[in-house]
């Protein structure tokens, strides 16, 4: 009872984050993956303790949870190993050898092995370096999973949330490598029809393998800054002309092309910008377009409609939609806008946008008869459609730049 209090007050004394940061030394994840790889080679029981003494994962699932006096022993006195030579279940022990896991000098962990003395010492000690190999190896993942997720962080902040504007981001940058002074260019890729890949566990893994294809791209080219987001690839280059970028990006596109059998779409930045911040807006903008026509790379130098639309003040734009949809949809404007994306990326097929709503077309034909009663507009007319796509290229472009529109749309602040 004295050490099941003892090793309840060192769990109260390690701290989450510090937890979090070491992947809790072991986590219950690594630790079952270990027992059960190593279970397949051995026989004998296996159990894997924590730094505090309970079991985290082992053969006999019943136990689990539970309070290791062995391994309290050799972590509160600092032992090489410890054997139990006989059951005691008032200890909850069984008779069978315990050996420390140490990393970079620490216990952070205890296997033990039942079994007579003899029969697991010299096992025992192989499967306890195993054990420390493989913890090795989760920490090493761990630690560049966790530097992925601080570097994403950052770009995120740099790119899309204009994050220029904050006095620590050129600090954070340098720790993380990155001089966020220098001039740079940015393109956005997402592979043809996202949509049509993302609510499926086939359509996910051929994002997946989009994305390490471009990481294994841009590494022949010895580019490292790059990061998904809603899909896509966020790509950050050297500082160069745009003919010379868009021909970069087209040696992207083919190479997707031969390993996935996939298109691309690729939105790229103008020349000159004065922020990063700047740049991601106008590379979204042009992939957007990409992704509207189904086009493989557009430049937003030689973006037309779309460029104009840029330069309009949020507050004309609001104004505009609020003249087309006449204050009608209220929290109902994303599926006003997801129906208007998908007749126009299926170019006025009604089947081909129903499908892409994943509703009947006679559902979709009676959707848009209704935006015809609201609005006074009819999207099967050439008169007439164009109002409701310039809604549309303005409608997306605010959501996109994380604009409230319903509340927007519905006049206040």
């Amino acid at each position: 009872r004295y050490a099941q209090k003892a090793c309840a007050e060192i769990r109260k004394s390690v701290k989450k984050e510090s937890r979090d940061e070491v992947i809790m030394h072991i986590s219950k994840n690594s630790a079952t993956q270990i027992v059960n790889e190593i279970s397949r080679l051995v026989k004998q029981n296996i159990n894997l303790m924590d730094e505090t003494g309970y079991i985290i994962a082992s053969v006999d699932k019943s136990r689990i949870g539970s309070f290791h006096y062995g391994a309290y022993k050799i972590i509160s006195e600092n032992l090489d190993e410890y054997y139990i030579d006989e059951d005691d279940a008032s200890k909850g022990i069984k008779k069978g050898i315990n050996l420390p896991l140490e990393l970079d000098g620490e216990i952070v962990g205890v296997i033990g092995m039942t079994g007579e003395y003899e029969e697991v010492i010299t096992s025992g000690k192989l499967l306890k370096k195993m054990t420390e190999i493989l913890l090795m190896e989760s920490r090493a993942n761990y630690h560049q999973l966790m530097n992925k997720r601080v570097r994403n962080a950052f770009y995120e902040e740099w790119l899309i949330n204009g994050g220029y504007k904050s006095a620590d981001l050129e600090d954070r940058g340098m720790a993380i490598g990155v001089d966020i002074n220098i001039p740079r260019r940015i393109l956005i890729a997402s592979i043809d029809e996202l949509d049509n890949y993302k609510d499926s566990q086939q359509g996910q893994s051929k994002i997946a393998k989009f994305e390490n294809d471009v990481d294994t791209f841009l590494s022949r080219n010895n580019y490292k800054m790059h990061f998904r987001n809603a899909s896509r690839q966020i790509i950050i280059v050297d500082n160069m002309v745009t003919d010379k970028l868009a021909a970069f990006a087209k040696e992207l596109a083919d190479y997707i092309r031969e390993k996935e059998g996939v298109e691309l779409n690729i939105g790229i930045d103008g020349e000159n910008n004065a922020d990063m911040h700047d740049a991601y807006v106008q590379a979204h903008r042009a992939w957007n377009a990409a992704a509207s026509d189904h086009e493989q790379i557009i430049c937003y130098e030689n973006m037309s409609l779309e460029l104009l639309i840029s330069n309009v003040p949020v507050e004309i734009k609001l104004e505009y939609l609020k003249k087309i949809f006449k204050g009608e949809y209220g929290d109902d404007i994303g599926d006003v806008i997801a129906l208007l994306k998908a007749y126009y990326d299926a170019q006025g097929s009604i089947q081909k946008a129903a499908d892409a709503l994943y509703i009947h077309k006679n559902t979709l034909q009676y959707r848009i008869s209704r935006l015809k009663d609201t609005t006074g507009l009819d999207i099967r007319k050439p008169t007439e459609s164009p109002a409701l796509f310039i809604a549309y290229i303005i409608a997306d472009e605010l959501i996109n730049e994380k604009y409230d529109l319903p509340l927007l749309l519905r006049g206040t602040k």
